[in-house]
Parts: C-alpha cells; structure tokens; sequence
C-alpha cells in the first residue's frame, strides 16, 4: 500500500504542474491594418504647420546675426591686412591673435545658436508626435485596427486602409498649434523674441 500510494503521489505531482507547462496559448487576433502617411501629417497638420512657421522666424533671425558676425570679421581681417606693412611683428602677431580669438567666438556662438534652435525645435515637435500617436490610436480603435503600418514601408494597399486624413482632421481639433520655446543660446543674457502672433 505504502509504495501504491507514493505512486500515486508523484504521478499527482507530475499532473499538477503539467498544465501550466502544456496549456495553449490564446490564438492571436486576425489582423486588421491601417496605413498612415507621416510626412504627409507632419507636412498637412496644423501644429506642425505652426511650428514650421516659427522655426522660419527663429531661423531668419539667427542667420541675420551670423551674416552680421561674418562682415565684422572681414572687416576686421580687412583691416589687419591694410595695416600690416605699417605695424611691427609683434602689434601684427597680436592682432592677429585678437582676430582668431573673434573667429573662435564667432564659431562658438554659431554651434550655440544652432543647438539652442535644435533643442526648442525638437521639443516643438514631440508635441506633434504625440498628438499623432494619440489621434492615430483613436482612429485606429473607431476602425478596429489592431496594426499600423506607415505608409513609406507599404508597397501596396487599398486605400479604404489609409487613415491619415482623419488622423490629421483629430489632431487638427485637439491641438491646432504648437508654441515654439524660445531657443535660449549658451552664453546670451535672454532669448530672442518670439515671432507675432497672427491677428484673426
């Protein structure tokens, strides 16, 4: 009786852990696709539309200070080379020395400002993003869509599966613009002003 009953005992054992191991796993879900064209949202939407607009301004206004920054140094390269017969080796060394510091300046507020407009772009359109990825999941649960593809990695697909015009009318109603930060440049007292606003 006593060996029956160990028998049984590791036979039960074996039972019970068992299924946990052979269970099936649930079948997974017939897919249903969606396709969405994200240059042409980053392009049609509102937001980005905006933060196009101020990037433009930002960017205007930062190529003005460097155009002004190249013309002081060629005029200051001018006049060194003008007055080089006239100065002794060492005011020539010195000036010369004056003018690369002014080129290092130069280059150094250049990689600031382009850093400082990177960084309020990028931010900008995170917001975008996630509006994006927020309106193409409600559109993809109104059609029941379980997978979405983008558009640039589709050879071919019916068009009744594109959903980027309501995916871009949604965003268009939850965020119609974008406020574009101020880019603030390394080593500037305050930020560059920000562009108007548009009167309606």
């Amino acid at each position: 009786m006593k060996s029956g009953f160990r028998v049984f005992a590791f036979s039960a054992l074996i039972a019970a852990a068992l299924p946990a191991a052979a269970q099936t796993p649930p079948a997974a879900p017939a897919p249903i696709i969606g396709v969405v064209d994200v240059d042409e949202i980053q392009q049609e939407s509102a937001a980005a539309k905006a933060v196009r607009v101020q990037a433009a301004k930002y960017r205007q206004d930062f190529q003005s200070q460097g155009s002004a920054e190249e013309a002081a140094l060629r005029a200051q390269q001018q006049a060194i080379e003008q007055e080089r017969k006239s100065l002794s080796p060492q005011e020539l060394a010195d000036k010369a020395r004056a003018f690369d510091a002014s080129v290092a300046e130069y280059q150094r507020r250049e990689l600031a400002r382009r850093r400082a407009f990177e960084k309020s772009f990028n931010i900008a359109m995170t917001k975008v993003q996630q509006a994006m990825f927020e309106a193409t999941r409600e559109v993809a649960m109104a059609h029941g869509a379980n997978v979405i593809l983008p558009r640039g990695q589709v050879l071919l697909f019916d068009d009744k599966m594109n959903m980027t015009k309501e995916i871009i009318a949604l965003m268009d109603k939850a965020l119609p613009s974008v406020e574009f930060p101020p880019p603030v440049v390394e080593g500037d007292t305050a930020p560059p002003a920000a562009p108007p606003k548009k009167k309606n």
